[in-house]
């Protein structure tokens, strides 16, 4: 009897195990994510590896325009075009096609006519010189659909890229001064484009960074922060002294990873939600990953200076978010099933708050 008994009880025990592990992140989604986000499901998901960076902008007709990067089964591997989805109500997309190709990191605003500007990201050889042009470009649409290219570069920077993979070449970290200046940016991604009172405000992550070699020797991983542009009339850009949100800034002592901004203004100020998390080089227990990694809001009265909120809002990274009404919509990436190096695009919704309505 007392056999039988034990052995129910290991039965008992590994079925408690299993059930565990397969819950393990929704038990973690669930209590280190704010409760006042609703996951809505999918939004969007084209089998395609299409999907990256999603930037949500307001047409002068009420309807919502996706831009979203990378290609297609019909495109080349190397290419990185822009492409659009169209909506009425932010639940229900239409596939509007490519709309620019070597066009990445696609950001748009509205205009005060109307017209949408797309800024993106475009990477030119320098004619008979080993190096390149890297910067951001624009154009201008109508109907939000059909752009056409304004001449020239908006801002030119990161040009002195190194590959994702040669840590050697990536710079260490550095504090930013006074004195920092626009050259030290060595690579940037993952524009976003917000109108303010006094003009427009480009959010970007800069890149090329590692962590100490001395501390973690070869193994040292990538790093990433946000810092900003301005501008008065959208055209021409000036670089913003200081960090918007640095690497381990309070309360996020431990995060390595600040990417993928997306601003908006509310009546409580300025909210900046971005993705805050690991390399996947670092070695790092599972627990700490779940418990850290998400997007996560800060606010700031003047767009510039933001004060980190403790825990993460929704899972998932490259979120766009937008107000509708007494809402925010979210659509972060998350990675395909079949391809986990592709994304499709899924939604939150929030209720406004009183101080921020």
């Amino acid at each position: 009897m007392k056999k039988l008994f034990l052995t129910g009880l290991l039965i008992i025990v590994v079925l408690a195990i299993a059930v565990a592990v397969s819950l393990y992140g929704r038990v973690f989604e669930r209590f280190f994510f704010s409760w006042n986000w609703k996951y809505q499901g999918i939004a969007v998901a084209t089998g395609e590896c299409n999907m990256g960076n999603p930037e949500v902008v307001e047409l002068k007709d009420g309807s919502l325009m996706m831009y979203t990067h990378g290609q297609t089964k019909e495109s080349h591997p190397s290419e990185n075009n822009t492409y659009g989805f169209s909506s009425l109500d932010g639940e229900n997309w239409k596939y509007e096609g490519l709309l620019l190709k070597k066009a990445g990191m696609p950001t748009a605003v509205r205009l005060d006519d109307g017209r949408i500007r797309l800024y993106f990201v475009r990477t030119l050889e320098r004619l008979g010189e080993p190096s390149y042009k890297n910067g951001i470009m624009s154009a201008v649409s109508v109907d939000g659909r059909k752009f056409e290219e304004e001449n020239g570069y908006r801002f030119e920077m990161g040009a002195g890229a190194p590959h994702p993979s040669d840590m050697e070449k990536h710079r260490e970290y550095y504090a930013v001064t006074d004195k920092s200046r626009v050259e030290d940016i060595k690579a940037f991604a993952h524009l976003n484009a917000v109108k303010i009172d006094e003009g427009y405000r480009i959010y970007f992550d800069e890149g090329g960074m590692r962590a100490d070699s001395k501390k973690y020797g070869p193994k040292a991983w990538p790093l990433t922060r946000t810092r900003s542009i301005f501008s008065k009339d959208g055209l021409l850009w000036q670089f913003d002294p200081g960090v918007r949100i640095d690497i381990g800034q309070s309360p996020l002592d431990e995060v390595q990873r600040i990417s993928n901004p997306s601003v908006l203004k509310l009546a409580d100020g300025y909210h900046i939600f971005f993705f805050a998390g690991f390399s996947p080089w670092e070695d790092l227990t599972p627990w700490k990953r779940l418990a850290w990694s998400g997007t996560y809001e800060a606010v700031s009265k003047d767009g510039l200076n933001f004060k980190i909120n403790k825990f993460p809002s929704f899972p998932g990274n490259d979120a766009a978010v937008i107000r509708r009404g007494d809402k925010l919509l979210a659509y972060p990436g998350r990675a395909q099933k079949e391809r986990k190096e592709c994304s499709d695009v899924v939604m939150f919704e929030k209720k406004l708050s009183k101080n921020e309505l």
